[in-house]
């Protein structure tokens, strides 16, 4: 029997995480958290309380996600080691446990920042980066499978996945859990790690959540898959 893995990961520490927390611990799948604790793309009041990220990682494994959020790309190399370094002191500070895992904001790092990551004491790293279902990577450019989200610029890649079916193209094209539905079909048979994250938030203004739960029931409580967090990876 092939061996399948699920994964699943949730950016940038926002207050609907917990809501998120919910249905994965009712499908029982693990989940990996990554956190800014001072993400400036939201006010305060949206972003997960100390004692909120407290509670959270009793279930779930809190990875750091710097502390404001910045494109780490497109700043300097010491502002961007102050953000990764600040974001695992603060995170192992609060939590008293070891932060291991972490994500690069926006998908954007370059050769330095992973360097600056794995200097931090950081043992991977995930991108944004989708349609991969293998275990063989870089630690410190860890692929996804699938968002949880519309992206209209993985048309060619929905092309391909639907073997240039019209039929198959259109419905996965325009129906984000149905192409994620499918794909874990696919790592099922042809074992590997199935990888989906997405943002509690974007779920949330896209009017997601039953599409959200609906996945976690299909990919959720299978008795012949690995749920682990991201860490549990390697």
């Amino acid at each position: 029997m092939k061996k399948v893995i699920v994964t699943t990961s949730w950016d940038d520490g926002h207050v609907l995480d917990l809501k998120l927390s919910e249905l994965l611990k009712k499908y029982s799948i693990k989940g990996t958290f990554y956190v800014a604790p001072q993400n400036r793309d939201f006010e305060k009041s949206q972003l997960l309380s100390d004692l909120q990220l407290q509670s959270l990682s009793q279930d779930f494994e809190i990875g750091a996600h710097t502390m404001t959020h910045p494109r780490l790309g497109h700043i300097s190399l010491a502002e961007a080691n102050k953000e990764i370094k600040g974001s695992k002191e603060y995170l192992e500070e609060l939590l008293q446990k070891p932060v291991e895992s972490f994500c690069y904001p926006g998908g954007s790092y370059n050769f330095m920042n992973a360097q600056q990551v794995k200097k931090c004491g950081f043992l991977l790293a995930r991108t944004v980066k989708r349609f991969s279902s293998s275990n063989n990577n870089n630690p410190y450019e860890i692929p996804t499978s699938l968002q949880a989200y519309n992206h209209r610029s993985d048309l060619w890649q929905i092309v391909r996945f639907a073997n240039f079916n019209p039929i198959k193209f259109v419905k996965y094209y325009n129906n984000w859990d149905l192409l994620v539905m499918a794909m874990f079909d696919r790592v099922k048979d042809e074992g590997g790690v199935f990888h989906l994250w997405g943002h509690s938030w974007e779920i949330d203004k896209k009017h997601f959540w039953k599409k959200l739960e609906s996945v976690f029931e299909y990919i959720g409580n299978q008795p012949d898959v690995d749920y682990v967090t991201n860490r549990e990876l390697l």
